[in-house]
């Protein structure tokens, strides 16, 4: 599934937009990136990262890489 659609199909399940529902996924990213826990960090410096802070694309893309390796796919 593309984020694209990965939005689109979460903004109908919560009627609004798929720009708010990216929005919102950029907000909650950047206050978890910013949580000072050192176990918090050291799982944000395993992603690989275009710009100072993870995109919400990054960390989904991040986290079908995860599962699939848990489940070996």
């Amino acid at each position: 599934m593309r984020e694209k659609n990965i939005y689109e199909k979460i903004a109908e399940k919560y009627n609004t937009t798929p720009e708010e529902v990216r929005r919102e996924m950029q907000i909650a990213i950047d206050t978890g990136f910013d949580n000072p826990d050192p176990a918090v960090q050291e799982e944000w410096k395993k992603m690989t990262l275009k710009g100072e802070r993870p995109t919400p694309e990054e960390v989904i893309n991040y986290a079908v890489k995860k599962t699939k390796r848990k489940i070996k796919i």
